[in-house]
């Protein structure tokens, strides 16, 4: 997965207004209780997660977001209810 300079700059952006510590990011991870990806910020990469980081921005991938994601570009728009991160290819 690669990040627009847009995904980039909303993920240090909300990881600057959480307050989260060095090295936080965006996690994507299949959901617990079925199998839609799910993202949310993260302190940290879980144990089986790929990291990728492009201009100090962080997104942790867990293992089934890895394959799903392989080749995609993760972007970001500022909506009208806030960020809003997509996946294109």
């Amino acid at each position: 997965m690669k990040l627009t300079d847009d995904a980039a700059s909303m993920i240090n952006e909300l990881v600057a207004a959480q307050d989260l510590p060095d090295g936080a990011g965006l996690r994507i991870a299949q959901r617990d209780d079925h199998g839609a990806l799910a993202m949310g910020l993260a302190d940290a990469p879980g144990p089986d997660d790929a990291v990728v980081v492009e201009q100090d921005a962080s997104v942790f991938l867990g293992p089934i977001a890895q394959q799903r994601l392989d080749g995609e570009v993760l972007d970001a728009r500022q909506g009208e209810l806030g960020p809003a991160f997509f996946v294109r290819p």
